[in-house]
């Protein structure tokens, strides 16, 4: 079998941050097994491996590879450096939290660089097969790293919701893929958009269904409403920096491949009703997870209702693809994961039992106790909210404005008035934290040097981008003209 015309010129180059992660990952692993007693030290490789794949974008060539499968460009970086930085503050978090928790180990590391490969896939794939295979491989890895704490039953129990809801989902991505294949006698994204762009393409119920499969199982991994029963629960169970990692970046990895399929449909989509199913996922994921989240006093499912509402805002600009939408959605996506996991980081630092919910009565006071956890805590919540001049008022703004700009005033309205809406349980946390007395045998904050450089990445990051979020939107604006050009 002749493989020459797969493999282009500087192929190696195309996937050599991924190279780096898959093979820091198994050097993880070697290392845990040959020196266990220096088990304390794969935190911080790890980090050095995040930091050499981010590095490594650098010499990565830009193109498309392998018999037109996988494309690199622009904005594939962008979202590279987004998936990077989640798996940066996600091990610095969880490198005092596996400690205290005694189920340290390289494995736990290997997985989240082999889920980071995954969504690297998903984001470069231009072929609904190579999406799928991303997607699998971060599931899989997904699985195993919401079951890590196996000794607690919450744990157990998240990790096999996931497994079973993820099987059906990719069950309805797969079957949707085999009949867009049937209709387009193609998988490849660039082939269906020509064949989409044919004048004489006559749009057949069966390619319907096969949107609204594809839909049902994308929107499970966004955790979009009516597909989100699994998240609360998951979050809840998962350890807490997974969680956080979980509610950011497999979204992003997702949020990039939906762009590519939509781009590809561009020509028929007004001639369909499948971006008013797109819009109502919107509408009901921004409806939902507000007003659930209002009702919660666990803070980790609290933030899954509000990832459902956040992921709700994110698929406004989904509605109309083009480069403010695209643009607008990567920096929603860096700032999402700045806030997101900065919120998460500082509940995992509250040392108590993982069985038990983390409350708000668990940070009661905690602004005069741990004064730093607790600012970084508020500054996260600000800009969940998307008060100024934090970057979760900058990342809403671009979002609200490019639907306004496409016509979807409507439904950008909702979402203004959800944002406000949301403001109430954001802004409770903050007043726990300053306005509550803290009990008798108070939860304390077990945070280290690593956990606290994540909270002052988080912080330092989203008031940069609030304050001076020009050339990140200039940057975000020239990748998506390259991805949307061809």
């Amino acid at each position: 079998m002749n493989l020459t015309p797969l493999l282009e010129a500087h192929w190696i180059n195309a996937i050599l941050p991924e190279l780096v992660l898959c093979i820091g990952g198994m050097f993880l692993i070697l290392f845990d097994a040959f020196a266990p007693k220096a088990r304390s030290l794969t935190g911080p490789i790890a980090v050095v491996i995040f930091i050499l794949c981010a590095w490594s974008q650098r010499f990565v060539a830009v193109g498309t590879f392998f018999g037109g499968t996988y494309e690199v460009g622009g904005i594939t970086r962008v979202f590279d450096i987004t998936f990077v930085l989640a798996g940066i503050l996600c091990t610095l978090l969880s490198a005092d939290y596996l400690e205290r928790e005694g189920i340290t180990g390289g494995e736990f590391y290997a997985l989240l660089m082999w889920g980071t490969v995954g969504m690297m896939m998903m984001a470069k794939g231009l072929d609904l097969l190579i999406i799928i295979l991303g997607l699998e491989l971060l599931s899989i890895c997904i699985f195993v790293l919401l079951g890590f704490q196996r000794r607690l039953p919450v744990s157990n129990e998240a990790s096999l919701k996931y497994f079973l809801m993820g099987a059906f989902a990719t069950g309805f991505i797969l079957y949707g893929t085999a009949l867009f294949y049937g209709a387009t006698e193609s998988t490849n994204i660039n082939v269906m958009a020509r064949w989409f762009a044919n004048p004489d393409v006559t749009i057949t119920p069966l390619l319907t269904v096969a949107f609204v499969l594809l839909m049902a199982g994308f929107g499970f991994k966004l955790a979009l409403a009516p597909f989100h029963p699994w998240a609360p629960d998951v979050y809840q169970g998962a350890p807490t920096p997974v969680a956080g990692w979980l509610s950011v970046a497999p979204k992003a990895a997702t949020l990039i491949a939906l762009i590519r399929i939509f781009h590809a449909m561009g020509p028929v989509l007004p001639q369909t009703k499948w971006m008013t199913i797109v819009a109502w996922l919107a509408v009901l994921s921004m409806i939902i997870g507000n007003s659930v989240a209002i009702a919660q006093r666990d803070l980790k499912r609290m933030l899954a209702y509000s990832g459902i509402a956040q992921v709700g805002y994110m698929t406004i600009a989904m509605l109309t693809i083009n480069e403010d939408a695209v643009a607008s959605i990567a920096i929603y996506t860096i700032v999402y994961a700045l806030m997101n996991l900065g919120a998460f980081g500082v509940i995992s630092m509250l040392a108590k039992n993982q069985n038990d919910p983390q409350t708000l009565d668990d940070i009661a006071g905690l602004g005069w106790r741990r004064p730093f956890h607790a600012l970084a805590l508020a500054v996260c919540m600000f800009s969940l909210s998307g008060l100024p001049p934090t970057g979760g008022f900058v990342s809403k703004f671009y979002i609200f404005r490019t639907a306004v700009q496409s016509g979807h005033t409507g439904i950008a309205l909702i979402g203004i008035i959800t944002s406000i809406a949301s403001v109430y349980y954001y802004l409770r946390v903050v007043y726990y934290l300053y306005m509550k007395e803290s009990a008798e045998g108070q939860t304390r904050i077990d945070g280290g040097i690593f956990a606290t450089g994540a909270l002052a990445i988080s912080i330092i990051g989203i008031f940069l981008i609030g304050i001076w979020p020009t050339p990140l939107f200039h940057a975000a604006s020239y990748a998506a003209h390259l991805l949307l050009a061809r």
